[in-house]
């Protein structure tokens, strides 16, 4: 009634010698890369700021030990996360905004503890400020330097996968190995059990439980992945319940449906168990970016209140028209404002047909060029955002006219109003930006946008406002 497939796994991938790394291994080389790296960054950031002012090494003792508390700050917020792990290197949550965040925060938790301890007057506040901003690039390369290595190790067999058993009917366990064996990266399937999907008795499904159990037991199963399909009296519960005589993970398959959402987890309603899919920033989440908002674009209206003065006067001199241009947007939950931008351009197009700027479109004014090409036109959108209206960061948003055509061949185009629209976007600052000419062009902005939606933290959205102001794929498709 069931069949138990041991798959051969070729000698490359699975050489096991005494120089294989374990997870736990692999974990602490993990961290003292990192460590190493940051310590270094501390040393060598400060005797170069101090020989160029004051022309001498300094206290390179104090540089270290700023280095070694950061190092251990930064590779202890990931170490106590298991992100440290192959699934985390690789694929998992430590992305460049994660990263930054971590940085940014030790930082702030080193600057208050010197304040508290009234010792942030022995260090030289110019080299901090260098160890700060070289820091950031160091961790970054470090994260993809080990991304790199693990990759490579993987490949010649020098990293111990997991052994993985598969539980399932035989009608889904195909379809299950192939979703599944492409990224794999910290597991290799081991074993199959394939369960009968027709009418079966409890007393044969017990048997054959119990077979794939004492397979597990004989082989070594590390983990045991069963298929959520299974149907019949107590079929899925009974497999759980066998499986947990073992010392092993055990992990129920979310294919499908859930498979779709990347961050379920299971939630608690009074005594009802649930599996959440979505949510939306948590209370703390959303106040800590509408106060990062106010305050930045609060500071930088008062900053630019010169530029945007000579900007409006050049567009006066330049053409007839309003020195602004107002049009309707679709913000958070789908409410409509107006947005707030220089006029570029001799149309003030607000319908129900909006025609896209394209190249050499002859409505754009001489000086608008500059504006469209340097992102200038986009600085009045702060009113915007201190309004409440807009965010710095998050996705673009279209005119309203755009919007109804894109939601009509995009089923998950309105997801992107689940936050407030930004300025800038992990989508523009990857080149997604401009005329919309084709569908997939139109695919590849809203999955970024969607991915934004899903990973955001304050350090995400730095990174982001970095990326604005440096890469030369910002300023992409800019027309």
């Amino acid at each position: 009634m069931f069949d138990s497939v041991h798959k051969p796994i070729s000698p490359q991938a699975l050489r096991f010698s005494r120089f294989v790394f374990t997870h736990v291994s692999l974990a602490a080389v993990a961290f003292l890369f990192e460590f190493t790296g940051i310590v270094l960054t501390a040393i060598s950031t400060g005797l170069v700021y101090h020989f160029t002012v004051y022309g001498g090494a300094g206290p390179t003792e104090t540089y270290a030990a700023i280095g070694i508390l950061t190092g251990l700050g930064y590779g202890l917020a990931f170490l106590i996360r298991d992100e440290y792990s192959i699934e985390s290197l690789l694929q998992g949550p430590r992305n460049s905004g994660r990263i930054v965040f971590v940085w940014s925060f030790v930082f702030v938790g080193l600057a208050a503890i010197g304040f508290l301890t009234k010792t942030t007057h022995d260090f030289s506040r110019g080299w901090l400020v260098l160890f700060y901003v070289f820091g950031v690039a160091i961790v970054l390369l470090l994260n993809t330097a080990l991304n790199r290595i693990l990759t490579h190790l993987i490949a010649r067999g020098w990293v111990h996968r997991r052994k993985l058993m598969l539980v399932a009917t035989d009608v889904d366990l195909a379809a299950m190995d192939c979703e599944i064996s492409g990224d794999m990266v910290g597991f290799h399937i081991a074993a199959r059990v394939a369960l009968p999907h027709v009418a079966a008795s409890p007393e044969e499904i017990d048997d054959a439980l119990r077979a794939a159990v004492d397979n597990a037991r004989a082989i070594g199963i590390e983990d045991v992945l069963i298929s959520s399909a299974l149907s019949g009296p107590d079929f899925l519960e009974r497999a759980v319940n066998a499986f947990s005589m073992l010392p092993v993970a055990i992990h129920l398959s979310a294919g499908g449906l859930i498979g779709q959402f990347k961050d379920a987890r299971v939630a608690r309603f009074g005594g009802t168990a649930a599996l959440s899919l979505t949510r939306p920033l948590r209370p703390f989440e959303a106040a800590a970016k509408r106060w990062f908002d106010v305050v930045v674009s609060a500071t930088a209206l008062l900053l630019l209140s010169p530029l945007l003065g000579l900007i409006a006067l050049l567009i006066k001199l330049d053409s007839p028209g309003p020195i602004f241009f107002k049009q309707r947007r679709r913000g958070y939950n789908s409410a409509e404002f107006r947005i707030w931008k220089f006029r570029t351009m001799t149309t003030l197009d607000d319908g129900d047909m909006v025609k896209q700027a394209t190249r050499e479109d002859e409505r754009i004014t001489r000086i608008g060029k500059l504006l469209r090409r340097t992102s200038l036109d986009e600085l009045p959108q702060l009113i915007n955002v201190l309004k409440g209206e807009m965010s710095l960061v998050g996705p673009r948003p279209h005119a309203v006219a755009h919007d109804r055509i894109f939601e009509k061949r995009f089923a998950d185009y309105p997801r992107r109003l689940n936050v407030k629209p930004g300025i800038t976007g992990w989508a523009q600052v990857n080149g997604f930006r401009g005329e919309i000419k084709t569908d997939e062009a139109m695919r590849q902005r809203i999955d970024h946008d969607l991915y934004y939606i899903d990973n955001w933290s304050i350090g995400f959205d730095l990174y982001i406002l970095l990326l604005t102001l440096v890469s030369p794929r910002t300023r992409r498709n800019a027309h």
